[in-house]
């Protein structure tokens, strides 16, 4: 496939396309310094909007001049004279020297000194120190005249070029470079419908307003520039629109939490704004602040408040617990208390990086099916659902190509628009068969659609049809309409496992030692339970189960390299309760010369495998037998490392937990001085004739591995 190349003047071809979408969709959305700014854009030649583009595309807005040299642009010095002119661009400001001063690299900083005849520093000094000294000795007035500073220039317009942004893209500081990357066939896009982001003028702008100070809110640090901050927010307007509010309540929070981390004298200024906000962590930090001070009597009247009638289910679960733990007498929390419920499962610590996989090969070998399904299984049902409302031209839905997310479901007004609908389709999928046959209808039609729900692949639909047999209806569309009306609380935290035992369904948030249960999960475990289904954590200990199923495996190759080198031989033996309950073994053709070291070594030469199987011949086989079990071998990472490979090229992700015998044998049995297998089965009086090839070696590492495993049990 042919490597994509970008035309000669691509990022002026995405900027035109870029405001071709505001006066084609958003006219409305511009004001007057909007709409000027397109038109006098338009109007300049076309080698002064190159320039400017290339400008608007670099990662500072400080740009020395003579870096403005693209091959592709005829006359720079006469478009950047004709852009100072109409004031497009200028020289860099006072307000904007420190910042300046910033951008500059050290050998800048160095040559900014010499030019003005300063001292300066050890040239061997790092940049913080020069940029340290530069902040120190120099000034605005200083500088101004000198020949670095007037190479530098600054584009104008940035507030309206960044709010056009904003506009177009639906976020704060967002980039062109999103077009390039879709030219280039990196960043996939929606080819649906094209519309406007907001509806009025007042509610872009005061998106845009909060949107900034909420960025501006989480990296801020410095007292002075919070408390600047903090003013202009609590000063200015009213939010106009759901998201304008969203951002405002959230940089509330923000900044109300950095100033009560400066210190008690800005506790109460904190305080204050967090008591403006509606954000649920705000509302929590207030509470427990208060409550810290002593206001007592304040802080019960307002739980109960919050109970009687709760903003969202994150403050109800707050409110509830936290009342519980101090007017109440409760000695723990909800939290704690699930964690202590029931037995832990015991499993393998090779399952210690993949804990889940461990409990569902444990529940297997008790003849119960269980599926990972997280968060993906409800994101994924509930844009199967609901597809059309959310990308099918509809109010609050997708707004350009780069959209994957619909605007209502982030400003919280999705419900509000597609309630109706939503009902109607609950009715109309009355029963198991007709939302079966909704949802893989719209899987059907817009299979492989760029979006934020749901990465596609082949049995997508597997685990939601499991859930639709097995579960009420009543559950499912319960738990639907929940996310459809606060959907940024309930997207996520949902448990780890669906199982299914004796034809009943139930989840399972699965936690291993020194886990804890965050409060996202512990609130999607309430929201399942209040639409009707069972759930349950399971906390997992480490134990060597003696009905695991472990394959130890070894191989032989024709190289080192995993990636440029093939498996010539495969040997594996599955493991039950210490005794050997079936074996796998082949010569393998490795599809390339077999050198001469290597076949001396291994006794396996090209005249043995020239009519053995290739991998992808005993691929389905081995991959069979491997499933289930936990992956064994003497230096694991090698031979696992290959057979991932191999099993690549045939299109399957081999992922098994693995134990690897000579890190066992380090730990359990240790001080010999050597723990290659040869050597070491030399020192245990493990019998193995003819070394490396795959067969002997892995009999040999049964052997070990059964000594090990005494020693682990113990």
């Amino acid at each position: 496939m042919d490597k994509k190349v970008l035309p000669p003047r691509y990022y002026l071809a995405h900027f035109k396309e870029f405001l071709h979408y505001h006066q084609q969709h958003a006219w409305h959305l511009c004001a007057d310094a909007e709409r000027g700014y397109i038109n006098e854009f338009l109007s300049l030649p076309e080698h002064a909007q190159c320039v400017l583009v290339r400008m608007y595309n670099r990662k500072s807005d400080f740009v020395e001049q003579s870096s403005l040299n693209y091959e592709e642009i005829d006359h720079v010095p006469l478009a950047l004279a004709l852009l100072k002119r109409r004031q497009w661009v200028r020289y860099v400001q006072e307000h904007e020297f420190a910042a300046w001063l910033e951008s500059l690299t050290k050998l800048e900083l160095v040559n900014l000194c010499k030019e003005l005849e300063l001292p300066g520093i050890a040239l061997s000094a790092k940049k913080p120190m020069w940029l340290a000294y530069c902040q120190q000795t120099l000034s605005f007035g200083h500088v101004r005249h000198s020949q670095l500073f007037l190479s530098y220039l600054v584009h104008s317009y940035n507030s309206v070029l960044h709010y056009l942004l904003f506009v177009f893209f639906g976020r704060i500081n967002s980039s062109m470079t999103q077009f390039s990357l879709r030219d280039l066939g990196i960043r996939r896009t929606n080819k649906g419908e094209t519309g406007a982001r907001f509806n009025e003028l007042d509610e872009a702008k005061s998106a845009f307003f909060f949107g900034d100070v909420r960025a501006q809110a989480k990296t801020l640090e410095e007292e002075p520039h919070l408390l600047a901050l903090a003013q202009t927010l609590t000063q200015a307007p009213q939010p106009h629109g759901a998201l304008a509010q969203r951002y405002r309540h959230e940089a509330l929070y923000v900044l109300g939490k950095k100033l009560l981390a400066l210190g008690e004298r800005y506790e109460q200024g904190g305080l204050d704004l967090l008591a403006e906000s509606e954000h649920p962590q705000a509302v929590e930090l207030v509470v427990r602040q208060r409550y810290k001070r002593g206001d007592k009597d304040w802080a019960e009247a307002r739980l109960l408040a919050l109970i009687e009638d709760p903003s969202c289910e994150q403050v109800l679960f707050f409110a509830q617990d936290f009342y519980a733990l101090k007017f109440q007498g409760k000695r723990t929390s909800t939290l704690t208390d699930l964690l202590r419920d029931g037995e832990p499962l015991a499993i393998d610590e090779a399952y210690s990086h993949h804990v889940e996989q461990g409990v569902i090969d444990l529940y297997r070998q008790q003849g119960i099916q269980a599926l990972h399904c997280e968060n993906q299984l409800w994101l994924h049902l509930f844009a199967l659902c609901f597809w059309d409302a959310l990308f099918v031209g509809a109010e609050g839905g997708v707004c350009t190509e780069f959209d994957v997310f619909p605007s209502s479901l982030r400003d919280g007004r999705f419900y509000q628009l597609h309630g109706d609908t939503i009902a109607a389709l609950f009715t109309a999928c009355d029963t198991k068969s007709k939302l079966v046959h909704h949802i893989t209808a719209n899987a059907t039609r817009h299979y492989q659609q760029p979006n934020a729900f749901i990465r596609w692949h082949e049995n997508l639909l597997d685990p939601l049809l499991s859930l639709i047999e097995h579960a009420p209806l009543s559950a499912i569309y319960a738990q639907l309409t929940v996310m459809a009306k606060d959907f940024v609380n309930a997207k996520d935290g949902y448990p780890d496992l669906m199982v299914l035992a004796q034809d009943k369904l139930r989840f399972e948030e699965i936690k291993a030692p020194g886990d804890s249960l965050r409060r996202n999960q512990l609130i999607a475990i309430r929201q399942l339970q209040r639409a009707g289904f069972e759930v349950r954590v399971r906390s997992v200990c480490w134990q060597v189960n003696p009905e695991q199923p472990y394959v130890v495996v070894d191989i032989e190759t024709t190289g080192g390299q995993k990636n440029a080198h093939r498996v010539t031989e495969i040997a594996a033996v599955k493991l039950v309760n210490g005794q050997e309950v079936a074996r796998w073994h082949s010569l393998i053709n490795p599809e390339r010369h077999i050198p001469r070291h290597i076949a001396e070594l291994t006794g396996i030469d090209n005249a043995m495998v020239a009519e053995a199987p290739t991998f992808a011949q005993i691929a389905p086989s081995l991959w069979q037998f491997l499933q289930g079990a936990i992956f064994v071998a003497h230096n694991v990472n090698f031979d696992y490392g290959f057979l991932r490979a191999e099993f690549a090229r045939t299109d399957r992700n081999l992922i098994l937990p693995k134990l690897c015998t000579v890190r066992l044998a380090r730990k359990h049995l240790p001080g010999y001085a050597s723990y290659s297998l040869g050597k070491l089965c030399k020192e245990l009086g493990i019998d193995l004739q003819g070394h490396h090839r795959a067969i002997n070696d892995t009999l040999a590492t049964v052997q070990l591995f059964e000594l090990i495993q005494e020693q682990r049990q113990k």
